[in-house]
């Protein structure tokens, strides 16, 4: 039995999108009935790019890749054919609401050395308040706009890369990486960009399922999608700064005398995922690491007082969309949900396919099952980001253990 695909909706949407050259198109696809057809000509082939969280929803974002006999590019075989294509990814990003329930099929090209077609995400500037006007919410779907003053501008050269997720030059393009360090050289700061690290900004201390902890910030109009996407188990606003120079020296004392890092790699999280603390034991772990913060914090409040914070204790709390991978961390004795292989050989295995129906997402991550709602698993979308996929009638191979709950 053949059943609709979320992926399959991505190509109508890709026809019906304006043409654009340098500045990508953001289309979102309306959340649920929308039967894509099999046009003429349209492209088959997609770029996985990340699950994107706006208003508290997750979206599937799929960057179509236009495929014809003569465009500078590398061979791309499929199955439906035993020809040689080329292509070039379209620049359009597609957004794609995660129903529940959805069912959601692909399969994964590799090429004769067994390599995955991968494609560089591009590269982030500035941009000033006209261009990205404050009437629009950060999280809505703005064409070319990921974040107020950001915007994503699509790889010139259509780059297929190794690993990582820009190609060399479109590193050496991005402005917003020098805003990590920016509170040591501000110099370096672009103006568009100076203007968006001016936003307020907080400071967060998050938990994650195995009792690990990260600092980090979110500006005011990325909060709360920032720790929307990044698969917490629990999180808590400490500090408020009027601009993001002074937040990251918030951030930096946090991790030099509260030893908490700053980075937690998504591997890593999902293994916490897949296997989580008790929820009193959650609970207790992010209390103390707060404290420490605080403690930190309060020592930074003595040496350089001229750094303006205002104290926050205000708890982010997941949406309803994460309801069915979080039952799992409230769950009396944890029952995590099951790890299985994203068909890159992640588990051992090259299956090169994968298929399932959504239940619901924490960050990168989407709960699914293949039938039995009750085995569930969990799926490591971030394995696939920036890699050519093709919809296709497909199931996930998982061994779970019966009834979650």
């Amino acid at each position: 039995m053949d059943y609709p695909n979320l992926l399959e909706t991505a190509f109508d949407e890709f026809s019906a999108a304006p043409a654009v050259a340098t500045v990508p198109a953001v289309v979102t696809v309306p959340a649920a009935g929308n039967d894509a057809g099999d046009s003429a000509g349209a492209p088959r082939l997609l770029i996985w790019r990340q699950i994107r969280w706006s208003n508290r929803r997750p979206f599937i974002e799929v960057e179509p890749f236009t495929v014809a006999e003569h465009v500078a590019g590398e061979s791309i075989p499929t199955q439906e054919s035993n020809s040689a294509q080329r292509g070039v990814p379209s620049g359009v990003r597609i957004q794609i609401p995660l129903t529940p329930g959805a069912y959601l099929g692909l399969r994964i090209p590799r090429d004769s050395e067994g390599e995955l077609y991968r494609y560089c995400a591009g590269y982030t500037t500035g941009v000033s308040g006209d261009a990205a006007p404050k009437s629009a919410p950060a999280s809505a779907p703005n064409p070319g706009v990921t974040s107020a003053g950001i915007r994503r501008i699509p790889c010139p050269e259509g780059t297929r890369i190794q690993r990582g997720q820009q190609c060399p030059r479109c590193t050496a393009r991005d402005e917003f990486t020098a805003l990590h360090s920016a509170h040591l050289y501000p110099g370096t700061l672009t103006e568009s960009m100076r203007a968006y690290a001016m936003l307020q900004h907080r400071l967060y201390i998050a938990t994650f399922p195995d009792g690990t902890h990260k600092v980090g910030t979110s500006s005011l109009h990325s909060t709360p999608r920032r720790l929307d996407e990044q698969a917490v188990a629990t999180a808590t606003y400490i500090a408020l700064a009027p601009d993001g120079l002074a937040i990251r020296r918030a951030e930096d004392a946090v991790t030099a005398l509260a030893k908490i890092p700053q980075v937690k790699q998504v591997a890593s999280k999902y293994r916490a995922w897949t296997n989580p603390l008790p929820g009193a034991q959650l609970r207790s772990a992010h209390q103390e690491a707060v404290a420490r913060a605080r403690e930190a914090l309060a020592e930074l409040a003595r040496t350089e007082p001229e750094v303006p914070l205002t104290a926050l204790d205000e708890p982010w709390i997941p949406s309803l969309a994460m309801n069915r991978p979080y039952a799992a961390l409230r769950a009396q004795s944890p029952e995590p949900l099951a790890p299985c292989d994203s068909g890159l050989g992640d588990s051992g295995t090259e299956s090169g396919a994968a298929g399932f129906f959504c239940t619901g997402a924490a960050g990168q991550f989407l709960s699914a099952h293949t039938g039995d709602a009750d085995a569930a698993f969990l799926v490591n979308t971030a394995a696939w980001r920036n890699v050519l996929v093709e919809p296709a009638q497909e199931f996930t191979r998982v061994r779970v253990q019966g009834s979650l709950f």
